[in-house]
């Protein structure tokens, strides 16, 4: 009989649990997908794509070196490169600012307010994108033969370019949960305050986004600018390649208005941010009530 006051033999330690099944399929699953290459047929379609779109590129920056770096740098290193640098970048910023207000607006009211005819309001509000940009800027140089330079410029690209904001604000209105805005209401926000904290971070992205593409569309417009008789970089290209044989000064813009452009996209995409927002509660989002006019 074995004495009470004396210990047993201990049992074996249990071993250490790695994880459960689920965690382990998990885990094999993440693998899968991280291993997981393209087919093959995608990523020759893609990379034909690419060579192709470089292709514009590729020769800008043959044209532009082809009498030496010296050269180009002469090309471009001037006054007049300065002077069309501001009016491009200026021109920009005021139609994308233009855009922004604008398309924000009639995004919001078409979609959260009980506008009389809203479905058809959202048609007309898109109709800018099917008229070119000559074709408006020949409409009101008729309508106002006095309207030129910065200021028809800017109102005729403003016209044409917002729903480029327009589109992608609308569509992100129509996803974000009305239960945020509500809360923010209950506690004694003003609808104001609500939309500036709560709705606008949530419309950030997609306004960036049609920022970006407002202002890739000005940079490249010809039209536009050509008819209301106000310099930018496009049109001063045109000239330069129309006015002489030589190319390589043409070319050498040509290399300093891509890198605006690149400049921009990566402005973008580091102003963007990484902040989200999701939705905490159970159930599904509702749409918002019209708020009345």
């Amino acid at each position: 009989m074995n004495d009470p006051g004396t210990r047993g033999p201990e049992a074996p330690p249990a071993p250490a649990r790695t994880a459960t099944r689920p965690d382990a399929a998990h885990a094999a699953s993440g693998r899968g997908r991280a291993g997981r290459r393209p087919p093959l047929v995608l990523i020759l379609t893609a990379s034909v794509a690419a060579a192709l779109a470089l292709l514009p590129l590729l020769y800008l920056g043959v044209r532009a070196l082809e009498r030496g770096p010296a050269f180009a740098w002469g090309a471009v290193a001037t006054g007049r490169t300065g002077q069309l640098l501001a009016h491009s970048v200026g021109l920009a910023l005021v139609v994308v600012v233009a855009s922004l207000v604008l398309g924000v607006s009639l995004a919001w009211l078409t979609t959260r307010t009980a506008l009389p005819a809203a479905r058809t309001w959202s048609v007309l509000a898109t109709l800018p994108l099917a008229v070119p940009s000559y074709v408006a800027a020949f409409a009101w140089v008729s309508a106002r033969p006095g309207l030129a330079g910065f200021g028809g410029a800017a109102l005729v690209l403003t016209l044409v370019s917002y729903p480029y904001v327009y589109l992608p604000v609308a569509a992100a209105l129509r996803g974000i949960d009305p239960a945020q805005e509500e809360a923010a209401r209950s506690l004694g926000h003003g609808p104001w305050r609500t939309f500036r904290r709560v709705t606008l971070p949530q419309l950030r992205p997609a306004a960036a986004g049609g920022g970006l593409l407002v202002a890739l569309y000005v940079l490249s417009d010809f039209g536009a600018v050509s008819i209301m008789r106000y310099e930018t970089f496009t049109l001063a290209i045109h000239t330069s390649y129309k006015a002489s044989f030589d190319r390589t000064p043409a070319a050498a813009l040509g290399v300093v208005l891509v890198l605006m452009t690149v400049l921009l996209v990566a402005a973008e995409s580091r102003t963007r941010g990484r902040a989200g927002s999701a939705r905490t509660g159970s159930g599904t989002a509702r749409p918002a009530v019209p708020a009345l006019l």
